[in-house]
């Protein structure tokens, strides 16, 4: 049984590999999707930073309650409203796994934070994005899980 167990997992592992992509169309189509949320955000777009979550969306991060859809606008709507603080993303997708309608992006971003008379704060996350593709071809993040590294590119 253990053997059986062994082979389906190497399987599962070669085959993955087959549908992970770093430098095809499907990976610069979603450094598109990431590159206009991280536009909107950094625009304090809200409508536009929203547009990437799915309503039904499970967020996750390290050492924080789960979000959902609503909390994690709020939280937007927060930070654009800050006046003393510059908020900065910056991305890169290191793979993306897609089948069908569905794909997981792992990521890492850099969020440098700006406020006057004080040194600018850099927190760098790493994650995995689960998308789901809509009727109208919309990319729109379901789940993300994400954490603080202390690591710097």
């Amino acid at each position: 049984m253990y053997k059986w167990i062994l082979i389906f997992f190497n399987l599962f592992l070669i085959s993955s590999s087959l549908f992970a992509s770093t430098n095809d169309a499907n990976f610069k189509q979603f450094q598109e999707v990431f590159s206009q949320w991280t536009k909107a955000f950094n625009q304090k777009d809200l409508t536009g930073s929203c547009n990437l979550f799915d309503k039904s969306l499970t967020a996750s991060y390290q050492g924080y309650s789960t979000k959902n859809y609503t909390t994690l606008c709020d939280g937007f709507k927060k930070v654009f409203a800050e006046k003393n603080r510059r908020y900065h993303y910056r991305f890169k997708l290191h793979q993306v796994y897609h089948s069908a309608d569905l794909a997981a992006a792992r990521i890492t971003w850099y969020l440098t934070i700006n406020e006057k008379g004080k040194a600018p704060i850099k927190v760098q996350d790493e994650g995995m994005d689960v998308l789901k593709k809509y009727e109208d071809g919309k990319w729109k993040i379901v789940n993300y899980l994400a954490y603080k590294t202390d690591k710097e590119d």
